[in-house]
This record gives C-alpha cells, structure tokens and sequence, in this order.
C-alpha cells in the first residue's frame, strides 16, 4: 500500500537560499507517515491511547537530490518495506510537480509499549501492508 500526501512549502521551511532547509524534510516525512497511519485507521493517537504503544524513529537515512523551494508543491509516497516484531520500516519520497525525485528516506521506527518503555510486537493492522516492490 502506497500513500500520497500533498505539501505545499511554507516560507519558515525555507532557509536563506529559498530553499527547504535540511532539516525540515523530516517534519515533512513525519506528518506523511502520520497521514499514512491515519488513511489505515490507527494514528499515533489511537495507537498510544488504545494499545499503549509509541513509535519513536530508531533510524533515518536521508538523500537529497533537488531541492524544493518556497510555494511549491510536493508529493510524498509512503509505503511501508518492512515490518518484523518490534520495528518497521517506512519508504518515503517526496517528488515536484514535474515528477522528478526531490528527496528519499527510508526510516525504521519501533513499537514500544508507554508505560514498560520496551519493545512490543507490531499490532494486527498492519499485516499485509508491506509493499516490497523497490521500483514504485
């Protein structure tokens, strides 16, 4: 399963060149895979609230290709490559209008129960939305 979620880049992402500034991206990312998780029916809220558990980012691997700039607006593709036990793995892309891939992160978060801080096994609902299709 693939997401997409639209963005159009807001003059505080932007750093002195007109550019968005590094950094931003993940804020970017972030709200993507929340929309992702809330397209599925279990937000961060639901998850925390219902289940007990958090999702904090374990690993982030960036790569910036072209930037995006002030006013424009992007594509974000999220999907999901890998979801074992106590982690997964989200493939997240952001695109411009021209189609042409801006940015890529693969980021690996981990379920954790709040109260224990430990480790807990994926809920249900996200059987059967790996996408292991590495050419989308």
């Amino acid at each position: 399963m693939e997401t997409l979620y639209r963005y159009r880049v807001l003059y505080a992402d932007t750093d002195a060149m007109g550019v968005v500034y590094y950094g931003n991206y993940l804020r970017i990312y972030e709200a993507a895979r929340g929309d992702f998780l809330q397209k599925i029916g279990m937000p961060f809220s639901k998850m925390a609230s219902e289940l007990n558990i958090v999702c904090p980012v374990a690993n982030a691997e960036i790569n910036y290709h072209k930037p995006a700039v002030l006013d424009e607006e992007i594509l974000v593709k999220t999907r999901i490559v890998m979801l074992r036990g106590a982690r997964m793995v989200f493939d997240q892309r952001i695109f411009n209008a021209n189609d042409e891939l801006l940015n890529d992160i693969k980021v690996t978060v981990a379920f954790v129960d709040m109260e224990k801080r430990i480790p807990v096994k994926y809920p249900d609902v996200f059987d059967g939305l790996v996408d292991l299709n590495e050419n989308q």
